[in-house]
């Protein structure tokens, strides 16, 4: 019986180099926002955090963003130096600001993609895409920006 118990535990190791738990998002580019989300001298500033739940090859995350969560996997392919992953997520009926108009939207999509540089950060491309009602097309827009997520405030250290 122990050494059941021993092989069962033996398979929920992380095989992966990212940590899990809280990240906070910080915009390194604004590639596109027809939303008005990100002004230019907002591109340094904290955008949102999100708690990172790895499970096998399956890869969560608690955004606070409207407060969803997105799923997603580690991609194929990836090193132990290099892991990649992405996430997916929507949340339905959401209430915002976009272009300075109070919208609420039929779903507001979330695609991260990211590229793990160190077990306490990770950087990629967000994509954040307003669906709006049909009375309310001005609201329709997305956000892409170029992000850094960092855990507990300790980036990589960079080689000397």
């Amino acid at each position: 019986m122990s050494a059941l118990a021993l092989a069962s535990g033996l398979g929920c190791t992380n095989a992966y180099l990212q940590n899990e738990g809280p990240f906070v998002f910080t915009a390194t580019e604004v590639i596109r926002d027809d939303c008005g989300l990100l002004s230019a001298s907002s591109v340094q500033d904290s955008w949102d955090t999100g708690e990172l739940i790895i499970t096998g090859d399956v890869v969560r995350m608690n955004y606070e963003l409207l407060d969803m969560q997105l799923v997603g996997a580690f991609l194929e392919g990836g090193s132990l130096d290099e892991d990649g992953f992405m996430l997916d997520g929507s949340v339905s009926n959401a209430p915002l600001s976009a272009k300075g108009t109070q919208c609420t939207v039929d779903q507001v999509a979330v695609h991260l993609e990211a590229t793990t540089q160190c077990a306490t950060q990770f950087d990629g491309v967000l994509r954040v895409r307003y669906e709006p009602r049909v009375e309310q097309p001005e609201c329709a827009c997305q956000v892409w920006m170029r992000y850094q997520a960092v855990q507990n405030s300790q980036p990589c250290k960079l080689a000397p």
